[in-house]
């Protein structure tokens, strides 16, 4: 995203993350609801939109702001060592939003891993899952107006008069 490209909807930014997840990790991640239960083969990374506030003011140009909460589900078959395979792929999904901004740096504040914890084990399915949820603040339209003032001094009048310009 850049100065032309912002965030109309809340659902550009999630997109936007999962799609990037996507990139970094090399793997699909799908929308966690389904209509009917799969049975698992391999490890499985699906997400979930948590909570969605806006926020009560604007940001400093102007624009509305959003803090959004995505939940990744790591969703493990138990004839393996579930636990402990969970822990991994979580963890690994944890180090990929720490602190990210995903391109996004005029649109976005930093990441914040909120938790990574252990939410279902349902041995008649044969699944183990982590939910590892992460929440940002983001920017919502276009700037309406760039102002950049400096205040203080004539700047042309103190680096021409300094030292290190004239060579004294």
């Amino acid at each position: 995203m850049n100065s032309d490209t912002f965030f109309r909807v809340p659902s550009e930014w999630v997109k936007h993350v999962i799609s990037s997840l996507e990139q970094s990790l090399s793997i699909s991640i799908q929308n966690a609801y389904r209509r009917s239960p799969v049975e698992l083969s391999e490890t499985t990374i699906s997400y979930q939109v948590g909570e969605s506030e806006p926020v009560n003011h604007t940001g400093n140009d102007g624009r509305k702001l959003h803090d959004i909460e995505l939940r990744f589900l790591v969703e493990v078959p138990t004839s393996t060592d579930f636990d402990l395979e969970a822990l991994d792929a979580s963890t690994r999904l944890e180090r990929e939003l720490l602190n990210q901004r995903f391109g996004c740096f005029d649109d976005t504040e930093e990441s914040r891993l909120v938790s990574n914890v252990p939410r279902k084990f349902d041995p008649t399915l044969g699944v183990f899952m982590r939910v590892v949820t992460l929440k940002q603040r983001i920017y919502m339209g276009p700037v309406d107006h760039f102002d950049l003032e400096f205040c203080g001094s004539d700047l042309n009048a103190a680096f021409g008069e300094s030292p290190a310009v004239t060579g004294t």
